[in-house]
C-alpha cells in the first residue's frame, strides 16, 4: 500500500477514536453524572429493589386469595369385585373400574382476614417503595457528599499555591534586601521558613485532594481513578429557610417517613386479618364433570353449594396471634414517632450548619480583606526598614488562614444544604447552584 493511502487511513482512525471535547477524553464528571453513577451502581439500592420485587410477589400471592379457582381434575379407580356392598341388593354386581374427568370453580364469599392479608401485602409492597426511594437518596447524598468534598480540596490547593507564591515572592526580596546589606540573616531565614511551610501545605492540599477522589470513585463505583471533577464551590451562602417550614416539607417528603407510615398501615391491617380469623370463612364451590363406570355406562354430573368453615376450638393459638399482631402494630407506631424525631432533629442540626456556615463565610471574608490590608502595609514598611520579615510571615499566614476558612465554610454550607435535600428526599436532584430559602 503507498505511503499516502497509509497515512490518510491512520489519520481516519485517530480522528475516529480521538473524542471531540477534551473533557471527554479526561472523564470530567459533574456532580449529577456523579449522583447518577451512585444511584445506578449503588449496591444497598439495588438490594432494595430486589426485596420490592419479592414483595410485590407477596402481594399478588395475597390478592389470589380473593380471586375464583379453577381447577382440572380427573381419576381412574379400580376395584375389588368381591368388596361389601353398603347400598346395592345382594346379588347385583358391583362395578370394578372407575373414571372421571372434570372442572371445579371456587370463589370466596366471605373471609375476615384474607381482604386484610392483601391490604398489609399491598401497604407492605409501598413501604419497600419508600425503602428503595431512601436508598437511593442516600446513595445520592453520598455521592454529592463526597464531590463536594473534592470541590472543597481543590479550593484548599488554590489557596495554598497562592501562600506558596507569595512566599516565594518575600523569600525572593528579602534575599536580595540581603544581598544588598538592608535585612540580617535572621529576616532571610525567616522567610525561607515561611515558604517552607507553604510548601508543606500545598503537598497536605494535594493528598487531601487525592484522598477525596479515591472516596468519591468508591462512593459511584469506579475502581479506577480515571476521571476529573468538573464543578466549584458556591461563591456565596443563600438565605436559610425557618425551621419551620423545613421541617412540614420534610415530614411530607422524607422517604423514611413515608415508609414508616407505610409500615403502621401494614401492622394494622395484619391485625385486622389476626382478628378476622375467628369469623366464619364462606366459599361457593361449582364442579362440572363425566363419570365412566364399566357397569351403567357414563354420563354428566354437576355439583354446587356453599362450604362455611368456623374455627371453634384452637388451644388459643388466635388469640395469641392477635396479641403479637397487636404488639407489632404499637411497634410500628413506635417507630413511626421515633423516625419523625429523629428527622425534625437531624434537620435541625443541618439547618444550624447552614447558619453556622453563613455566619463564618461572612467573618471570612472581612477576615481576608482585614489581612490583605495587613499584607499590604507590612509590605511597604519591609520596604522602608520600619517592619521584620516576621510582620510579612504574620501577614502572609493570616490571610492564608482566612482562604482557607473561607474554602471551608463555603464546603460545609454545601454540605449541610445536601442533608437538607436528603432529608426532605430530593438528594438526587441536589446543585450547588441552588438558591435556596424555601426546600
Amino acid at each position: 500500500m503507498p505511503i499516502a493511502i497509509r497515512s490518510f487511513f491512520f489519520t481516519l482512525l485517530l480522528l475516529w477514536f480521538t473524542p471531540s471535547n477534551p473533557a471527554e477524553a479526561a472523564g470530567s464528571l459533574t456532580l449529577q453524572d456523579a449522583i447518577g453513577e451512585a444511584l445506578e451502581r449503588n449496591p444497598s439500592a439495588g438490594m432494595e429493589r430486589q426485596k420490592l420485587r419479592q414483595l410485590e410477589a407477596d402481594y399478588r400471592a395475597a390478592r389470589a386469595g380473593l380471586l375464583p379457582h379453577l381447577s382440572a381434575s380427573a381419576s381412574y379407580s379400580r376395584f375389588a369385585p368381591d368388596r361389601l356392598a353398603m347400598t346395592a341388593p345382594s346379588g347385583v354386581a358391583l362395578y370394578e373400574r372407575e373414571a372421571y374427568g372434570g372442572i371445579g370453580l371456587s370463589q370466596l364469599l366471605f373471609d375476615g382476614k384474607t381482604n386484610a392479608i392483601r391490604k398489609a401485602a399491598a401497604t407492605a409492597a409501598g413501604a419497600q417503595e419508600a425503602q428503595v426511594a431512601s436508598a437511593e437518596n442516600i446513595a445520592a447524598y453520598q455521592a454529592a457528599k463526597a464531590f463536594i468534598q473534592v470541590l472543597e480540596s481543590r479550593a484548599l490547593l488554590q489557596a495554598a499555591e497562592q501562600a506558596r507564591q507569595r512566599a516565594r515572592t518575600f523569600e525572593a526580596m528579602t534575599g536580595a534586601y540581603f544581598d544588598a546589606g538592608k535585612v540580617t540573616r535572621l529576616d532571610l531565614l525567616q522567610a525561607r521558613s515561611g515558604r517552607l511551610e507553604a510548601e508543606a501545605s500545598l503537598v497536605r492540599a494535594q493528598e487531601l485532594g487525592q484522598t477525596g477522589m479515591a472516596l468519591l470513585a468508591a462512593v459511584i463505583g469506579r475502581e479506577l481513578l480515571d476521571f476529573t471533577v468538573d464543578g466549584r464551590l458556591p461563591a456565596a451562602v443563600p438565605p436559610v429557610p425557618p425551621d419551620s417550614m423545613a421541617i412540614e416539607v420534610a415530614i411530607a417528603r422524607n422517604p423514611d417517613m413515608h415508609r414508616s407510615r407505610k409500615l403502621a398501615d401494614s401492622a394494622g391491617y395484619s391485625a385486622d386479618a389476626a382478628r378476622g380469623a375467628l369469623y366464619p370463612a364462606i366459599t361457593a364451590k361449582a364442579g362440572l364433570g363425566y363419570r365412566d363406570r364399566d357397569i351403567g355406562g357414563g354420563a354428566r354430573e354437576w355439583t354446587a353449594g356453599l362450604q362455611l368453615d368456623l374455627p371453634i376450638f384452637d388451644g388459643g393459638a388466635l388469640r395469641a396471634g392477635i396479641a403479637k399482631a397487636d404488639g407489632a402494630l404499637a411497634e410500628s407506631r413506635e417507630s413511626e414517632r421515633s423516625v419523625r424525631l429523629a428527622v425534625q432533629s437531624q434537620l435541625r442540626q443541618e439547618l444550624s450548619a447552614w447558619r453556622t456556615a453563613a455566619a463564618d463565610v461572612r467573618s471570612a471574608d472581612e477576615a481576608i480583606a482585614a489581612a490583605r490590608e495587613s499584607l499590604d502595609a507590612s509590605q511597604a514598611l519591609y520596604r522602608a526598614g520600619k517592619a521584620t520579615a516576621l510582620d510579612i510571615l504574620t501577614a502572609q499566614l493570616g490571610l492564608s488562614r482566612a482562604e482557607t476558612e473561607r474554602a471551608g465554610a463555603l464546603a460545609g454550607y454545601a454540605i449541610a444544604r445536601a442533608g437538607v435535600e436528603l432529608l426532605i428526599g430530593s438528594s438526587r436532584s441536589f446543585t450547588l447552584n441552588s438558591k435556596g430559602g424555601t426546600p
